[in-house]
């Protein structure tokens, strides 16, 4: 078995695993899973850029992008109300910086948006339905 193989079936397992857990999830873990996959993606486009694989920067900038607008568009607007809006600001400075241009500062502006979102992650968890 090859190298190349055994990450192939790595991935595949890991798919699997994922697309497990989206199926049997409530809505709030579909929120925490969003959470989850976004903070991995923001750490791979990190260490890529660290590691000046443009290629695989940009695809796992295109990942979290999409994550995250999917987590701003699940935003209720009409019963959140100003965390809704409080949520959206953070969002969309967090997709600023995740779009810094390639070079020095990118790496510093997605770490600065990593942070920021990891504080709603942990917020997020803190008022998990199974802390209650």
């Amino acid at each position: 078995m090859t190298f190349q193989s055994n990450i192939r079936r790595t991935s595949s397992y890991q798919s699997i695993a994922q697309d497990s857990r989206v199926l049997s999830a409530n809505p709030y873990d579909l929120i925490a899973v969003l959470f989850s996959e976004l903070r991995d993606n923001l750490d791979l486009m990190i260490e890529s850029a660290k590691r000046n694989d443009s290629g695989k920067t940009f695809e796992f900038r295109a990942k979290a992008l999409t994550i995250l607008n999917g987590l701003d568009e699940s935003l209720n607007f009409e019963d959140a109300g100003d965390l809704a809006q409080t949520l959206h600001t953070i969002y969309t400075e967090a997709a600023k910086r995740i779009q810094a241009n390639v070079g020095p500062s990118l790496i510093e502006r997605v770490e600065s948006a990593r942070e920021m979102l990891h504080e709603i992650e942990k917020a997020w968890m803190a008022i998990s339905p199974s802390n209650k």
